[in-house]
């Protein structure tokens, strides 16, 4: 590999570094900020483009670099629909977490239900 590709791949990686401190900068503080709510990610993006001074251009260039960071990251998570956005990952497994134990209690409530009514057929079976 020539030192030109090595130059190029370094500063390349310094420029990701600088623009992910940016977003768990911004997405920080605006976790001190708010309790319930979703960050959108064009207010994300909005607030990334005023402070690196982007133009259209470089924006929708790093729209997809930045999806894919907060995708991946361990401390957020994002949400499709009309209420999604970017929430905290703890705020998600937290939902999922009653979603699951609401299941699991219709399921018993479900098979006590059958159980009853198999009783009832065996009574009036007999």
């Amino acid at each position: 590999m020539t030192t030109e590709i090595k130059e190029y791949r370094e500063k390349l990686a310094v420029e990701s570094d600088q623009l992910y401190d940016a977003i768990d900068v911004v997405l920080d503080a605006w976790d001190v900020k708010n309790i319930e709510d979703n960050l959108q990610f064009p207010s994300l993006l909005t607030e990334l483009t005023i402070q690196f001074n982007w133009n259209d251009k470089t924006m929708r260039e790093n729209d997809p670099i930045i999806r894919k960071y907060i995708r991946k990251h361990p401390k957020w998570h994002v949400t499709r629909g009309a209420h999604g956005g970017i929430m905290r990952r703890a705020e998600w497994d937290k939902k999922n977490e009653v979603k699951l134990a609401k299941e699991q209690v219709k399921e018993q409530i479900k098979a006590k239900l059958d159980a009853k009514e198999a009783a009832a057929k065996a009574v009036i079976a007999e």
